[in-house]
């Protein structure tokens, strides 16, 4: 699946664009699937942009990671959920902030 991944993240562009969405699907050797999408929207200095990993192994169990980030001058919130193939969910977010 990291080979998936990692191929998912050198073969989308990056747009440059006020607002823009786009998606990857991968198809692996052994069937497992790996469905990537990711919009964004910016101005004014600030940036709301969301990604969505959906990972489908050849058994069809599915695994999934969204990752959210807001960032406006001087801060920017990062809220990371996966999900486990059992349903199981976790999540993590990041707070930083910067300047005086």
């Amino acid at each position: 699946m990291r080979k998936l991944a990692l191929t998912v993240a050198l073969v989308l562009p990056f747009a440059q664009a006020p607002a823009f969405a786009e998606g990857v699907k991968v198809i692996g050797p052994n069937g497992g699937t790996v469905d990537y999408s990711r919009s964004c929207e910016r101005g004014s200095g600030a940036a709301n942009c969301s990604t969505t990993s959906t990972y489908t192994s050849p058994l069809g169990e599915t695994a999934t990671k969204s990752r959210v980030r807001s960032t406006v001058p001087g801060s920017s919130t990062t809220e990371v959920t996966r999900t486990g193939p059992d349903g199981n969910s976790k999540t993590r977010v990041r707070s930083t902030t910067w300047g005086n």
